[in-house]
């Protein structure tokens, strides 16, 4: 069994608790703005910003200067023209978990994820995150605006960083996530990297949130700021509309399962080592392993559809649905 750390979903049910309806996550996909592939939209006019599930991406566009700022949305798969005409692409070339929408922002100065009312106040659950193709290859190649990580000689200690920070109650809080989107500070250069791969950033730590703030920093600055292309590309966002910060912590301390209901796999997240079994509703055990605390990733595609039975150490924790 191979420990994963990218969950997808995490409404379910709890030990002792009735299953948390499911309509409590919402997931911002994107795929709402039905773009074909290889298009992008940086224009969200006479909107302030594009809305997906329970959140809304500020944009500002100058049809006059072809300028915009914050956020666009992108279905463009090119991942191999350097520089700034293509800027709308992700280096995966898609989104993330095999979708084909996602956002690109363009962080020279801190951009805002903004909270919808029916999700204001409450915890968001996480997102995916991954640098635009036009940062990747500036990052790895250098350009006529921003170095080479590593520099010519590969040991310079460069590095470009993603900071995720909640606006709640009217301030910023000092509490963040950092990302780094590339880190070349290791005394072993083979240990340097780019992020390349869609990756996913565990928003719960954040507590109960009424936007999210993100900035860029990078190793790379000049007189004007940062040389290094300032875009990151997020997806899949996931907000919880009805659990609070309480509901979170006793999360930590259970038997987590999810998606509920699931079709191709599911995520085990362990409090502590044990044995957890999965049994049908007639008592047939489907699986069972030793676990150590952590995530695990379980393929139930070639299971049987139907309702099954997740315990550890022989107590009942919940019920999941495969259909």
């Amino acid at each position: 069994m191979s420990k994963k750390f990218h969950p997808l979903f995490l409404a379910l049910l709890l030990t002792g608790i009735a299953q948390v309806n499911a309509n409590a996550q919402v997931m911002a996909g994107f795929e709402n703005f039905n773009l074909h592939p290889g298009q992008y939209l940086n224009n969200a006019a006479p909107d302030r910003g594009f809305r997906s599930g329970s959140i809304e991406l500020p944009n500002f566009y100058d049809p006059e200067f072809n300028f915009w700022s914050g956020w666009a949305i992108s279905a463009d798969t090119n991942t191999t023209t350097p520089g700034f005409l293509n800027q709308y692409s992700t280096i995966s070339g898609s989104g993330a978990l095999g979708t084909s929408t996602y956002c690109v922002g363009y962080i020279y100065d801190p951009i805002v994820v903004r909270l919808q009312p029916n999700a204001i106040g409450k915890p968001m659950i996480g997102m995916y995150v991954n640098n635009s193709t036009y940062t990747y290859l500036s990052v790895r190649d250098g350009d006529g605006f921003a170095k080479k990580f590593g520099g010519e000689s590969g040991k310079d200690p460069d590095f470009l960083l993603l900071t995720i920070k909640k606006y709640s109650g009217g301030a910023i809080d000092d509490d963040s996530i950092n990302i780094y989107l590339a880190d070349y500070r290791f005394p072993q250069a083979q240990k340097d990297y780019i992020i390349k791969d869609w990756t996913y950033v565990d928003l719960t730590i954040l507590g109960e949130v009424d936007s999210l703030v993100l900035r860029m920093t990078s190793s790379d600055v000049g007189i004007f700021g940062m040389n290094t292309p300032a875009y990151v590309c997020i997806d899949q966002v996931s907000t919880d509309n009805l659990l609070s910060a309480s509901s979170l912590d006793r999360r930590a301390k259970e038997l987590v399962v999810g998606p509920n209901p699931a079709s191709e796999s599911v995520f085990i997240d362990v409090p502590a080592k044990g044995y957890c079994t999965i049994t049908t509703m007639q008592g047939t055990v489907q699986w069972a392993s030793n676990l150590l605390p952590g995530q695990h990733q379980l393929s139930v595609g070639d299971w049987p559809r139907g309702v099954y039975v997740v315990s550890m150490d022989g107590r009942t924790a919940t019920k999941i649905c495969l259909e």
